[in-house]
C-alpha cells in the first residue's frame, strides 16, 4: 500500500529482513545436493550463562537460524540446545549441528569456522563464537543466494581475512538499535564506531558549547551499555575522540589532564575495543616549530603555518604514548588507532618520518584512495581530494605509508569506504559501481599479501546502510569464497531473475562511468556532497541564505557543504571544462545504464517500493546528482562570462567556453537565455530527484548533516533559482 513520504521511514524495517529473503530462484547455479525439509534439527551449544557475551551470541545466531528458515521458505525447524555436544560430532542425518572448537579451526581469526555440508548434514565449527555466528550468517546467506534451502557440498575453512571490519551507524548519529547492530554482523563487520567528545558523551545531540567544533552536538551515551548490547552480536566498539587536548605531554599536570579525559572513558568503560585518533580531532599544543602549534579552532588568521592536526609534528609520537598509557591503565589490550589521514599533501619524508618514531604496539589507519594526481585530457592535473570511488586505489600515499608500517611491524588499517558510500555523492545510501567496488576489494586484499593490511574502517560519519554490496564484500573478504564476478552474478540473478544480464551490464556502465568523476573538493564540498539541493545563485551570498535544517544536526545547514561554488572560471578555464566534460560523461553513462534498470522494471512489473524498485531510485538519484553537477558548472560558466561582458572584461578561452557550453548567440542576451534554459532544466531535475527521496527515504540522508536533500530542500533550491533569475534580469536592465 502507498503511504505518504517523509523524513527517516527507511528506519522503520528490520535491516535484515527485507525481500531478499524470499528472492528469485537461481535456477541456473549449480545443483545443490543437500536439501533441507521440515525433519531437519538444529542442534546448538545449551548455555546456562544468562549474560555473558558468548552466551546471548550463541543464543542470538540460533534463534536467527531458526527465524530465518521459518520467514524464508515456511519451514519450521526444531531447535535442540544440548549440553554435550560430543555424541553429535558425528552428525546423523537431517542435522545442522552448531559447535565451537578452537582447535578444529586452523586459522587465528576469531570470526573463523568450517564448514562441513554433506548430501543429509550440515555441521558448522566455529574458532570462537563469534566464528559459529557468521558460519550461520554464511549458511543464510548461501540459501538466499539461491533462494531456496538447498546447498552446495562443501568442507572448508572460511576466515575473515580483516579485523576489526568497523563501520560508523548509518540510521542515525552514534545511534545503535539492535535491528541495526544484527544488520552489522550479518554483513560481517566486527566493530561499529561512536564519536566521543567527553568521557560520557556521544556527538549526536544539541549544540555543545565546549565542543572541539562548533556546532557539535552533545548527549549522554552510556557506553557501557553499548558495549554490552554490541558483544551480544559479536560487535566490539571503537571510540573515535573528538576530546579536547590543549596541554603538550611535557605541561606540568598533562597526565592529570589526560586522564580526566581519556582515562575517565576508558576507567568507566574499559570494554572498548580501542580508540581512533585522527589529526584534525586530536590536535594539541605541538612544539614542532613547522606548525602555528595552535589547533584551528584558535590559530590566528594570519598564522601561514599549518595547525598541528594537518601536519606531521615531530611530537606526535610522544602525545599518542601518553594517551596510550592512560588508556591501557584500564585496557591493557585496547586497541590505539593512529590515522595520518589529514597530512597526505605533506612530503613523503615527513610522513615517514613520524611514522618512524611511533610506538610498534599500535594500529597505523591510513586512508586508501586519497591523494593521487592524474592528467586530465586536456592536459589538466587534477587530484583526488576527499574519499572517491572514482580510483580504486591505493594511491601512492597508502603505498608509502603502508610499506613503512610493515617494515617496522606496526599493525595497518585503512579507511576504504567499503561499506559502499563516498563523497562521489554523501546523499545516496550507497554508490552502486560493483564492478568498481570489485577492484578496490581486491586492490584491498592485494595489500593484505604485500603489507599485512589487518583492518578496515569501512565509511566515515556517513556510515553504512544495508544493500545489494553488502554480501558482495562479505565475499570478497573471506576465505575460500567463490570468485567476485561469479558471486556479482549470483546477487543479479537473486534479485533481478531473468533480468539479470540486463543488470550487470547497467552496473557495469554505472562502474565505468564513475570513473571520470574527478573528486576535486570544489565539487565534493558542493553537489557531490548534497545531491540536487545545490543552489544555482547569482549574487546571494551565505549569510543571506536559510536552508532548512534540523536543530541536532551535527553538520547542519552549510556546515561541510558550500553553496557559493568555489570555481570562478576565468582565472583557469582549462580546469572547468576538463570537469565540465567529465560529469557530462559520468552522466552519460549512468542515464543509459539507467536505462536498462527502467527496462528490467516493467519487465518484471515491479512494485513500487520494492527491493528492486528502491535500487533503481538510488541509480536515478545518483544521475540526477550529476545532472545537478553538470547545470552547476555549466551556469558557473555562463554566469562568469555573462558578468564580463556586462562589465566590458575581457573573457580568456573566449571561443572554447561558448563552445563547450553550446551557445552560439555570444550577446548578453544569447548568455541570459542560457541561464534560463539552464534553471528550467535543473528545476525539472530537482522535481525527478524528489520522486527518489518519495520512494526511499534513505536516500537525501547522512547523518552527520541529517537530510541534505528532501522535499523541504528542493522547495528552497527552486527558491534559490528563482531568485538568481531575478538578480540576473535586474543586473541586465542596470547594467546594459
Amino acid at each position: 500500500m502507498y503511504t505518504v513520504p517523509h523524513n527517516y521511514s527507511f528506519r522503520n524495517q528490520d535491516f535484515n529482513y527485507t525481500p531478499r529473503l524470499t528472492p528469485n530462484i537461481n535456477a541456473e547455479l549449480t545443483s545443490a545436493p543437500c536439501r533441507i525439509d521440515e525433519t531437519w534439527e538444529i542442534i546448538a551449544p545449551f548455555c546456562a550463562d544468562a549474560v555473558s557475551a558468548e552466551a546471548r551470541l550463541i543464543r542470538y545466531c540460533t534463534g536467527d537460524l531458526v527465524r530465518f528458515f521459518n520467514d524464508a521458505f515456511d519451514l519450521s525447524l526444531r531447535l535442540r540446545r544440548v549440553e554435550d555436544l560430543s555424541e553429535w560430532q558425528s552428525a546423523s542425518a537431517g542435522k545442522i549441528v552448531l559447535t565451537v572448537d578452537a582447535d578444529a579451526v586452523p586459522s587465528a581469526m576469531a570470526g573463523a569456522f568450517w564448514i562441513t555440508v554433506t548430501e543429509d548434514t550440515v555441521r558448522i565449527v566455529g574458532k570462537t563464537e563469534r566464528g559459529m555466528a557468521q558460519g550461520v550468517y554464511y549458511l543464510e546467506e548461501c540459501m538466499r543466494i539461491r533462494g531456496e534451502a538447498a546447498l552446495v557440498l562443501e568442507d572448508i575453512e572460511h576466515a575473515p581475512l580483516f579485523s576489526p571490519r568497523m563501520t560508523h551507524s548509518g540510521v542515525e548519529l552514534d545511534t545503535f538499535p539492535d535491528n541495526y547492530l544484527e544488520a552489522c554482523t550479518h554483513s560481517g563487520m566486527d566493530a561499529i564506531i561512536v564519536f566521543v567528545g567527553h568521557p560520557d558523551s556521544v556527538l549526536h545531540g544539541f549544540a555543545d558549547p565546549e565542543a572541539l567544533w562548533e556546532g557539535s552536538g552533545r548527549q549522554y551515551c552510556d557506553f557501557a551499555n553499548l558495549v554490552w548490547r554490541a558483544a551480544g552480536y559479536g560487535l566490539d566498539v571503537y571510540a573515535y575522540s573528538e576530546m579536547i587536548c590543549d596541554m603538550h605531554p611535557d605541561d606540568p599536570g598533562a597526565a592529570e589532564y589526560y586522564e580526566a579525559s581519556f582515562g575517565k572513558l576508558f576507567r568507566n568503560c574499559p570494554g572498548l575495543k580501542g580508540v581512533i585518533l585522527v589529526g584534525e580531532c586530536f590536535e594539541f599544543p605541538s612544539k614542532d616549530p613547522r606548525t602555528s602549534g595552535i589547533r584551528i579552532q584558535l590559530k590566528p588568521k594570519d598564522e601561514r603555518r599549518p595547525s598541528p592536526g594537518w601536519f606531521p609534528c615531530s611530537d606526535y609520537p610522544q602525545m599518542v604514548t601518553l594517551v596510550r598509557d592512560i588508556i591501557r591503565q584500564y585496557n591493557p589490550e585496547a586497541d590505539l588507532v593512529f590515522w595520518s589521514y589529514n597530512w597526505g599533501k605533506v612530503d613523503k619524508k615527513d610522513r615517514l618520518a613520524l611514522i618512524d618514531n611511533l610506538p610498534r604496539d599500535i594500529s597505523l589507519l591510513v586512508t586508501f584512495d586519497m591523494w593521487e594526481i592524474f592528467v586530465g585530457q586536456n592536459g589538466e592535473p587534477y587530484r583526488i581530494d576527499d574519499y572517491s570511488i572514482s580510483f580504486a586505489g591505493p594511491s601512492c600515499v597508502f603505498v608509502d605509508e603502508a610499506e613503512r608500517a610493515s617494515e617496522l611491524g606496526i599493525r595497518l588499517y585503512t579507511m576504504c569506504n567499503t561499506g559502499g558510500r563516498t563523497w562521489d555523492n554523501g546523499s545516496a545510501p550507497y554508490l552502486p559501481v560493483p564492478q568498481q567496488w570489485q577492484k578496490r576489494f581486491e586492490a584491498l586484499c592485494e595489500s593484505h599479501e604485500k603489507y599485512g593490511l589487518a583492518g578496515l574502517m569501512e565509511d566515515h560519519h556517513y556510515g553504512w546502510l544495508p544493500s545489494f554490496l553488502t554480501q558482495f564484500a562479505r565475499n570478497a573478504f573471506m576465505t575460500n569464497g567463490i570468485p567476485n564476478s561469479l558471486m556479482l552474478e549470483q546477487i543479479a540473478r537473486r534479485d533481478w531473475g531473468d533480468q539479470w544480464q540486463k543488470i550487470l551490464e547497467a552496473w557495469r556502465l554505472f562502474s565505468e562511468g564513475i570513473t571520470y568523476v574527478v573528486a576535486s573538493s570544489v565539487d565534493q564540498c558542493g553537489p557531490y556532497r548534497c545531491g540536487s539541493s545545490y543552489p544555482l545563485l547569482y549574487n546571494q551570498k551565505t549569510e543571506e541564505m536559510q536552508p532548512p535544517r534540523d536543530d541536532w544536526a551535527t553538520h547542519g545547514g552549510f556546515a561541510i557543504w558550500f553553496p557559493e561554488y568555489g570555481d570562478e572560471v576565468l582565472p583557469n578555464p582549462r580546469k572547468t571544462l576538463l570537469r565540465y566534460s567529465r560529469v557530462q560523461l559520468v552522466t552519460d553513462y549512468f542515464r543509459r545504464g539507467l536505462a536498462l534498470q527502467q527496462d528490467a522494471l516493467q519487465e518484471l512489473g515491479a512494485a513500487y517500493g520494492s527491493e528492486i524498485s528502491r535500487q533503481a531510485a538510488v541509480a536515478r538519484y545518483l544521475t540526477c546528482t550529476y545532472v545537478t553537477t553538470g547545470h552547476v558548472i555549466g551556469w558557473a560558466i555562463g554566469k562568469q562570462m555573462l558578468k564580463a561582458l556586462l562589465e566590458g572584461r575581457e573573457i580568456p578561452m573566449e571561443d572554447e567556453l561558448y563552445k563547450a557550453i553550446g551557445v552560439t548567440d555570444t550577446t548578453v542576451e544569447g548568455l541570459a537565455q542560457f541561464l534560463r534554459d539552464i534553471a528550467a532544466a535543473e528545476t525539472e531535475n530537482v522535481a525527478l530527484a524528489l520522486t527518489c527521496w518519495e520512494e526511499d527515504s534513505s536516500i537525501g540522508y547522512e547523518p552527520t548533516m541529517e537530510y541534505a536533500f528532501n522535499r523541504d530542500y528542493a522547495e528552497w533550491k527552486n527558491g534559490e533559482t528563482k531568485r538568481s533569475l531575478e538578480q540576473m534580469e535586474k543586473e541586465i536592465r542596470e547594467k546594459r
